[in-house]
């Protein structure tokens, strides 16, 4: 009977045991899209991989970045200080939630003719091919350039592992970026992003 009783006990401690790993090891695990905060960190020089995408073809998106022709350019060629990357992607509820925010964040730039050209924003989605972007921008009214990752190949040398993730760089012209801040998951206050945007990147004097 104290024989049973033992075993008893030590299969119900051991089945106890597993669901609590089970339980730990789930928590721990991040799912693709959900929101990771990363703490961005002001005095820190971080360079930022240069790489290639398309030339838009709609010509008020060229002018936007300040390029021409066609084929591939490389992110370097962007006219403008600071850049802002959104790394999203077409089917995750957070970006699609957070579209209009990033709309308004572009309005509001370009509504300051002190920003409009020292900060520019681009899109780049993960996972997605061409036509899925081109339907998250109808959709979504995104008025700045989005372009596709299909291969995750730029995500990955940004470090990207959750969407959206927020990225701010600054362009020295030397054919060299450098990451001021990185971010992962909405932001809810448009004005509150800019003015970090602006504190971290020190595109303007301390008084402005």
């Amino acid at each position: 009977m104290r024989l049973s009783e033992s075993r008893e006990g030590t299969i119900l401690f051991f089945l106890i045991a597993t669901i609590l790993l089970w339980c730990v090891s789930s928590k721990a695990q991040t799912p693709p899209n959900s929101p990771v905060k990363i703490s961005p960190a002001s005095d820190k020089k971080t360079p930022l991989p240069v790489f290639e995408l398309p030339i838009p073809q709609n010509d008020i998106q060229k002018n936007y970045l300040g390029i021409s022709g066609s084929g591939k350019f490389m992110i370097t060629q962007i006219k403008s200080p600071v850049i802002i990357i959104e790394v999203f992607s077409t089917y995750c509820p957070h970006c699609q939630n957070d579209a209009p925010l990033v709309n308004q964040l572009y309005l509001a730039i370009q509504d300051r003719p002190d920003l409009k050209e020292k900060i520019k924003i681009i899109g780049i989605g993960v996972n997605n091919g061409a036509y899925e972007v081109d339907l998250f921008r109808a959709k979504y009214k995104v008025p700045f350039p989005l372009f596709p990752d299909q291969d995750s190949a730029i995500s990955q040398k940004l470090g990207v592992t959750a969407t959206p993730t927020f990225i701010g760089a600054k362009n020295n012209r030397d054919e060299t970026m450098e990451e001021f801040y990185f971010k992962s998951g909405e932001f809810h206050d448009v004005n509150s992003f800019l003015k970090e945007i602006i504190k971290l990147s020190k595109l303007l004097s301390p008084t402005t």
